[in-house]
């Protein structure tokens, strides 16, 4: 299992982080949590968002999940980082692979929120973040 590189040292402020949020289904099948993107809201992304001051990237994809999509994850190795354009120049984005652990109750309900088999996900997922979509093919079982 090949899995990227870590981002350069020195402040992750601002850079983008998130997660591959996987749960193994009783047939022992992986399904991966996708949700929908603010901007184009027939796009499926991986939670992913801004890393706050003082956090990790870890923390951030953790935090960016549970706000997200409502699932709690123990999040795992980095899977990729891409350097994606946006208006402000490129920029990081780090995802990390992570095991659902739990759900909660509040979380951004104005995303529409799907598990994917991960045998779907590169197919599903928006184009830019097909990348993320063979990582995680790559690290989990078929």
């Amino acid at each position: 299992m090949a899995l990227q590189d870590p981002p350069p040292s020195g402040s992750v402020e601002g850079q983008k982080a998130g997660v591959v949020a996987y749960r193994q289904e009783p047939d022992g099948t992986y399904a991966i949590l996708i949700i929908t993107a603010r901007r184009q809201r027939a796009a499926w992304i991986f939670p992913v968002g801004t890393v706050d001051p003082g956090e990790t990237l870890e923390q951030a994809a953790a935090r960016e999940c549970m706000e997200e999509s409502g699932y709690t994850v123990r999040t795992g190795p980095l899977l990729k980082a891409l350097d994606l354009a946006s208006k402000n120049g490129p920029r990081r984005f780090s995802f990390f692979a992570a095991q659902v652990t739990g759900e909660v109750d509040e979380y951004e309900t104005d995303r529409c929120r799907r598990w994917v088999p991960l045998a779907q996900l590169v197919d599903t997922v928006s184009e830019a973040f097909a990348p993320v979509a063979r990582a995680a093919l790559a690290y989990l079982p078929a």
